[in-house]
């Protein structure tokens, strides 16, 4: 399932490696940005909600540039536990 966020970008950043403790193997590069988005209640107010979606390492650049501004960001949704959300 595709999904579209819309918000504010506050900020990207390079995602902690991961390291197997068994086999020692490291987990690739991996980014991320951060988005203020407004969501709508139930209730018809509304709240700020930070949310984390990671992207490739070559479209840091793009998103960097546009910290401060509002954005459409398409991602892929999935979930292992909580949702999780990655652009495509």
């Amino acid at each position: 399932m595709n999904v579209q966020i819309k918000g504010k970008i506050i900020d990207c950043y390079k995602k902690p490696i991961y390291i197997n403790k068994e086999t020692g193997e490291t987990s690739p590069e991996r980014f991320a940005l951060q988005l203020l988005s407004n969501q709508v209640l139930n209730n018809g107010d509304s709240r700020k909600e930070l949310i984390d979606i990671t992207i490739d390492g070559d479209q840091i650049n793009k998103y960097q540039q546009n910290i401060g501004k509002d954005v459409e960001v398409d991602c892929k949704l999935y979930s292992k536990s909580g949702i999780s959300l990655t652009a495509i």
